[in-house]
């Protein structure tokens, strides 16, 4: 892609694009953020914030409300993968300045506000699996997450299933795969940990022990 912008936005949701040249702030942001995600994901999350800190000074250096409200949506999102809350307010202050449907709407996504989201506005790899947590459907919701290609968007995706409720052994262990296939040992815990919970609570107490094992091994 020939515009920087869009090549940024692209790396921030995840994606993938490429260019020939790109100023040095875009490249330092992309940088740290991912070093943000790979932190935070593998239970470092002092390093974590610093990458972060890090970047969003590289992009309040563009001037660009746009890529700085990626970097926070990034930052949620990679919180929601561990089921865990987000506090949006630094992103809010940017959005009531400088709205961008795109931004909007995935963020209204990862609040699990479905019913709220333009698909037009968001990411192709999520609409399948928009579609199928509308219809509720938990054989489509597994079937919709394992086609997610990218690692971190499929555990995105389990953490907003897990958020409405519409989660099983599939879900849970397709989670834990795609984290452990990355080394993202808070991921693997967190998913773990969920998966004992699950199986406890349809009386699968052998499945319980062994994954409480596994967590106590990892640890």
């Amino acid at each position: 892609m020939k515009k920087v912008l869009y090549l940024l936005a692209c790396l921030f949701f995840l994606g993938g694009c490429s260019a020939k040249s790109v100023p040095d702030w875009t490249k330092a942001s992309h940088h740290q953020l991912e070093s943000y995600k790979n932190n935070y994901l593998q239970d470092k999350d002092r390093l974590a914030e610093i990458n972060f800190r890090k970047a969003a000074e590289e992009i309040k250096s563009s001037g660009s409300f746009n890529l700085l409200e990626k970097a926070y949506l990034t930052r949620y999102a990679v919180q929601v993968s561990v089921l865990e809350g987000f506090d949006d307010r630094d992103y809010r202050k940017l959005e009531a300045i400088e709205p961008h449907p795109e931004n909007v709407h995935f963020y209204l996504f990862l609040k699990g506000a479905f019913d709220q989201v333009d698909e037009t506005n968001l990411s192709q790899q999520y609409r399948p699996f928009l579609h199928a947590c509308k219809k509720g459907k938990q054989a489509d919701v597994n079937l919709s997450i394992a086609a997610i290609e990218d690692p971190l968007s499929r555990l995105i995706a389990v953490g907003l299933a897990v958020q409405k409720q519409l989660y099983d052994e599939t879900s849970l262990t397709t989670a834990i795969q795609a984290a452990a296939e990355q080394g993202w040992k808070k991921a693997i815990l967190v998913y773990l940990k969920k998966l004992r919970d699950y199986y406890e609570s349809i009386n699968e107490q052998k499945k319980a022990d062994v994954t409480r094992q596994r967590i106590d091994l990892i640890k």
